[in-house]
């Protein structure tokens, strides 16, 4: 499966030159050839390691804007998406529900993934080795590389279902390495979770004040979303809490919210230049009809409330069509006005109200939705019962977050009921709760064997 990745080494020998960041991640890439061993003996060369895992992250893999990342893939594979071309990208296999072992994204992703996890064991098992980093310095990096291993991992098993944890640069074990369960791997990510946390919260910094980096604050986040995942029902609604009780939501009004200095925003991954703006505004903005790729699906647009001001702000009508329109500069502007927002605060609230349903709080989950209701221009809604409860919940999610890295597709898994995307695509099969496993990276290792059921 792995046995690419050792050519990644290549990458501590000439890195891309990177755009300079506030305080001291103003961190230039070297230039030319350097010593591998100089990169985690000097502040700025380990810096500048794992700011170029940010730039591949953005780029491709999961948390990608672009039309083989996850959030435009798995619109089009449930219902948030319609594709329009008559080409067959991948986006038009994931929405026809005909994905295959052999698919270029189904592969893409996991190799993408795995590239990114050895970049951070590299920087992980380097940094640790240091005598040359500053304290500070090396808690950051710590912190923030075992934050996105965890985070790329939950993003694998969610995905893909029982996967290899990978938490080592050794190539000969990770050529055989085996697949663990879907809950061991959550608990792995978790566990590395709680160490980024432990490390950012030491002394090792917040991040960057545009939240470009990975903070503290957004290790809290993601715990919210993974124990909640686990149906650790009191620790999501712990780490949830915790975000709001440190970030003010009536600061940012709808019109604000996917901007750069976006007050909800947790952490956002910023353009690799100044003026550039996100990808995700090219992979989903058209301009006239017919749209060229993917419009918004007919049963997305009509599930907003007709008063809705998130469907004012975040969705645009061209002609019959609609497309999201939360993110709305193309391409260049003077200065970048749009970062990518990988994780923000509204989700906080839903998470705190879906653990408080499950807990039979029905006042604080009503509270909690109502929170956003009101800010979407919505009348409060009164709660009765947790089957009523949980209705609204998946159903905020949806007008709230979609188009955002797959969340439709996980809360429908979650909670059960993918068998409602049957109401919009005749062949959907329960066993596409999981992607099948590129059978490039079975035959490289047969310990990843069998592969998932169905495919």
């Amino acid at each position: 499966m792995m046995k690419h990745l050792f050519y990644i080494v290549l990458l501590f020998l000439c890195f891309v030159s990177l755009q300079s960041c506030e305080d001291f991640l103003e961190v230039p890439a070297p230039k030319d050839q350097i010593d591998i061993g100089k990169v985690f003996n000097d502040d700025r060369l380990a810096v500048s390691a794992l700011m170029q895992v940010y730039t591949d992250v953005r780029t491709t893999g999961f948390l990608s804007g672009a039309q083989n990342g996850i959030g435009f893939l798995m619109g089009n594979y449930t219902d948030e998406l319609e594709a329009t071309t008559t080409q067959m990208p991948d986006f038009r296999v994931f929405y026809q529900a005909n994905v295959t072992s052999t698919n270029s994204a189904v592969n893409q992703i996991w190799r993408a993934t795995y590239k990114q996890i050895y970049m951070l064991n590299n920087i992980i098992e380097g940094v640790e080795n240091s005598q040359g980093i500053t304290t500070a310095v090396k808690k950051q990096i710590q912190g923030e590389a075992f934050a996105l291993r965890g985070i790329l991992h939950f993003y694998l098993t969610q995905t893909y279902g029982e996967v290899p944890y990978v938490n080592t640069t050794d190539y000969i074990l990770n050529s055989k390495i085996s697949k663990i369960t879907t809950q061991a791997a959550m608990d792995l990510a978790i566990a590395d979770l709680l160490l980024a946390e432990e490390f950012l919260s030491q002394g090792g910094g917040s991040g960057s004040f545009e939240k470009v980096r990975i903070s503290a604050l957004a290790v809290q986040a993601f715990l919210a979303r993974m124990y909640l995942y686990q149906q650790n029902w009191e620790r999501a609604q712990f780490y949830a809490n915790q975000v709001i009780g440190q970030m003010d939501l009536s600061a940012t009004a709808l019109a604000n919210v996917f901007l750069k200095g976006s007050t909800s925003a947790i952490w956002q991954l910023k353009p690799d230049t100044e003026g550039r703006n996100t990808i995700e505004a090219d992979s989903y903005i058209f301009i006239s009809e017919p749209a060229p790729q993917a419009k918004l699906s007919t049963s997305l647009y009509s599930s907003f409330e007709g008063n809705d001001l998130r469907k004012q702000f975040w969705v645009k009508q061209v002609g019959s069509s609609a497309h999201a329109n939360k993110y709305k500069q193309r391409g260049f502007t003077s200065s970048t006005l749009e970062y990518s927002i990988i994780i923000r605060l509204e989700e906080m609230y839903l998470i705190a109200a879906e653990a408080a349903a499950e807990m039979e709080d029905l006042l604080t989950c009503q509270m909690m939705l109502n929170v956003l209701r009101d800010r979407a221009g919505l009348l409060g809604i009164t709660i009765t019962n947790k089957p009523m409860a949980i209705a609204h919940i998946l159903q905020e999610r949806r007008v709230e977050l979609f188009c955002e890295f797959g969340h439709r597709f996980y809360d429908l898994k979650r909670k059960g009921v993918l068998n409602q995307l049957t109401q919009t695509k005749s062949n959907w099969q329960m066993h596409f709760e999981l992607l099948p496993l590129p059978d490039a990276e079975l035959l490289l290792n047969a310990n990843l064997k069998p592969q998932n059921f169905g495919y």
